[in-house]
């Protein structure tokens, strides 16, 4: 795999921690999410205990991740741990820059009944007087803490400032795309060149023999499609659509961009390429519309010639017609009108009812 040579120490690690946290920046972008939860889940399928935290806000775009129910906002405490005792003010600096106890020669212990006394013994003519004592669970049980997009320990905000005996004593695996890193951890695996962190993660999880399932590979081509604009960015190279085709191959569904890029998915389905009759809006007509007072009818109407009021039409039948040698000699034939289909309104001295 792409970072196997950064990864050599963590692969030696992992098969002996149970419990592993994942951190994530306080504004943790949808690609960064969508990694640290791919990488939980996996860790998780694999029989781990993880815990995934970040002091962000979790939006409503974000919940189409899987486990995203699972992030934390503060380190939770775990079973197990180292048990320390610290002895405040017995200590120094070497000549070599290291620390030393210059009053102790050694440390011993034994069991009393249920009890166990640890001896501190002092070189003779030394003073051995702790200011102070207090006793804590050093790493809470995590052996193994990967921090995902942060650039340094600032950008995990109160995760960081609240434990940072944690951060130092705890192995930690580095993993971003950005320029300005710090390279903060112990392993550091930092790739400027990926355009996602999601991408990354899709190298990670196998190069450390951990499992990928549907779920898992959805979350990685959500941060993939999140951090290049649905594979847009110029960015995006062949690694990219590698790790989009190995996210398909394990059975990861491309994200659903509701109303974007050409209308929403499945509408009109099962219509094909049938036209849609948009019905036509009629353009109003300037002035007084008198056809809403008289009801004339409109040109699209089947025309029917209007009766004049105060008179009866009578219709000859064709063998009442008088035959022209029948008709009075010298009597003019009168032809209509060319206006008389045309309506008019008549006047009259009653109301029309």
């Amino acid at each position: 795999m792409k970072y196997d040579a950064q990864l050599n120490e963590v692969i030696k690690l992992l098969p002996t921690s149970q419990n592993v946290l994942i951190a994530l920046p306080a504004s943790s972008t949808v690609d960064e999410l969508a990694a640290g939860l791919a990488l939980f889940l996996s860790l998780e399928q694999s029989g781990k205990e993880a815990a995934i935290v970040t002091e962000g806000i979790i939006r409503v775009g974000h919940t189409n991740l899987f486990g995203v129910g699972e992030i934390q906002s503060k380190i939770p405490e775990t079973q197990g741990g180292d048990f320390v005792v610290t002895l405040e003010g017995v200590a120094t600096t070497g000549a070599d820059g290291k620390g030393i106890v210059p009053s102790l020669e050694k440390l011993d212990y034994y069991t009393q009944g249920s009890n166990l006394n640890l001896v501190f013994k002092v070189i003779p003519g030394q003073k051995f007087e702790p200011t102070g004592m207090v006793s804590h669970h050093e790493g809470q049980g995590f052996k193994l803490i990967f921090v995902l997009g942060a650039a340094n320990f600032s950008e995990l905000g109160s995760l960081y400032n609240t434990n940072q005996q944690l951060f130092s004593v705890t192995y930690l695996v580095n993993i971003d795309n950005g320029q300005g890193n710090s390279q903060f951890g112990k392993t550091n695996v930092v790739d400027g060149t990926a355009p996602s962190i999601s991408e990354m993660i899709s190298q990670v999880i196998p190069a450390l023999g951990l499992p990928v399932n549907g779920d898992i590979a959805t979350n990685i081509l959500s941060g993939i499609f999140a951090a290049t604009s649905d594979l847009q960015k110029r960015n995006t190279g062949a690694d990219t659509y590698e790790a989009v085709a190995q996210a398909l191959r394990a059975g990861g569904q491309k994200p659903f961009r509701g109303g974007q890029g050409g209308g929403q998915q499945g509408q009109f389905q099962g219509q094909g390429n049938k036209p849609v009759n948009v019905p036509q809006q009629q353009k109003p007509t300037a002035g007084f519309d008198l056809s809403k007072v008289f009801n004339i009818p409109s040109q699209n109407d089947n025309f029917t010639v209007p009766q004049v009021v105060g008179s009866t039409p009578v219709e000859m039948e064709p063998e009442q017609q008088p035959s022209p040698e029948e008709s009075v000699s010298g009597e003019e034939v009168v032809s209509p009108e060319d206006d008389w289909l045309t309506p008019k309104i008549f006047k009259g001295k009653g109301n029309i009812g």
